[in-house]
């Protein structure tokens, strides 16, 4: 898979929408380091989220 085709593919944590192209934040788990997106919609509403990698939650 190119890295072009992972841009694409990039999901909300939180709420699953395809965030590819929006204004959606890109972090590191505060446990773990993973890479985690959210879109501004759960952003802007606190939506809590769950890290893949580890299952820390925040808000």
């Amino acid at each position: 898979m190119s890295s072009t085709d992972r841009r694409e593919t990039r999901s909300c944590v939180s709420c699953g929408i395809n965030i590819s192209g929006t204004n959606a934040a890109a972090f590191k788990c505060p446990e773990c380091g993973n890479q985690i997106y959210r879109c501004a919609k759960c952003r802007k509403q606190s939506n809590l989220y769950e890290c893949d990698d580890c299952g820390f939650t925040g808000p």
